[in-house]
């Protein structure tokens, strides 16, 4: 009798010890509960990141829901990702002195059934500049430059640099050639360059991109010596000017560069004030290059803006702005 009471002691005493081991050392929780799995996707081994932010590309195939994930940096407790805060995240990010250092990294996924699995360690992980494109150049502005034999225009743009940014200068040689590089590569923190020994009587198009060693920016939206807007794939009018035949009445003179236009739109900018806005005064044909304004709302001793607006099926582009002041 005192050996089944020993025997039945002892099984019980090992079931309770089993347990408690269980529970120390395995990642499972619930014995004999299925055990979902985590795979991380990058950064992965020997890849390179930059300090600043790198986002962790995993997947977790849950056996019935993902609870959380837990990150582990050079072996330490880093974050938790919670699935019922859509906000977090879990990212590499390093102060800049842990440039050219490396470490390793890996994630514990836990169920919640109870479970948890840890993922692969990810080693030999180079931490470097940020692995990111340079913004878009921006504030993109000409300046038109007369020499004493020669025709020049100052291209100027806003430096905006993540790491070490190259500039790039690209021109189109009127309304319907190709943009070529004219100029560049150009050293880090170049804001401004010349464009010299053009053409007095062509319309030149700039735009400018950003390089770094992880590749190119989007082009800056582009501006050409003519002052006119656009996609510039329509070409716009140009050398718009007025004149004032009295105190009360404009006449306006402008150039027609494309054959597929519908209308034209003389717009005017009443310029009273910071806010003021350019609106459709009239609208006229096809090739028409002349407009009288008399449609009333001009008096004497102001200036006025006037642009021209010409609509094709599928786009549109405007003019040069002209200022016009009229007489007392």
């Amino acid at each position: 009798m005192k050996i089944k009471y020993l025997t039945t002691f002892i099984i019980a005493m090992l079931i309770y010890f089993t347990g408690c081991v269980n529970s120390l050392t395995s990642p499972t929780s619930g014995v004999g509960a299925q055990t979902g799995s985590i795979a991380i996707f990058f950064p992965v081994t020997s890849d390179s990141i930059g300090y600043d932010k790198t986002l962790i590309n995993y997947s977790v195939s849950p056996v019935v829901s993902n609870k959380s994930v837990e990150l582990y940096v050079n072996g330490k407790y880093s974050a938790t990702y919670f699935t019922n805060d859509p906000a977090t995240t879990l990212e590499l990010k390093f102060d800049q002195s842990k440039i050219g250092t490396k470490i390793s990294y890996y994630l514990k996924y836990y169920d919640s059934n109870g479970t948890a699995e840890i993922s692969d360690t990810m080693k030999n992980i180079l931490i470097t500049e940020p692995r990111i494109k340079p913004n878009i150049p921006s504030d993109l502005r000409l300046v038109m430059l007369q020499g004493t034999s020669s025709y020049s225009v100052n291209i100027s743009w806003k430096d905006q640099p993540k790491g070490e940014v190259y500039y790039e200068v690209w021109r189109r040689d009127g309304f319907t050639a190709d943009y070529i590089r004219q100029l560049g590569p150009l050293a880090p923190g170049t804001f401004n360059v010349n464009d010299n020994n053009l053409l007095p009587n062509v319309v030149y198009y700039y735009k400018v991109r950003g390089q770094n060693n992880f590749g190119y920016s989007e082009f800056s939206e582009a501006v050409n010596t003519a002052g006119t807007g656009g996609s510039g794939t329509f070409p716009p009018p140009t050398g718009l000017t007025g004149v004032a035949l009295s105190s009360s009445v404009v006449k306006l003179i402008w150039q027609d560069n494309s054959n597929n236009e519908n209308f034209f739109k003389i717009e005017r900018n009443d310029n009273w004030s910071a806010w003021s806005k350019f609106e459709t005064i009239a609208t006229v044909s096809m090739d028409v290059t002349t407009f009288t304004d008399n449609t009333g709302g001009i008096t004497g001793g102001h200036e006025y803006l006037y642009r021209i607006k010409a609509y094709s099926n599928s786009d549109s582009s405007w003019s040069n702005v002209a200022s016009v002041k009229t007489p007392l």
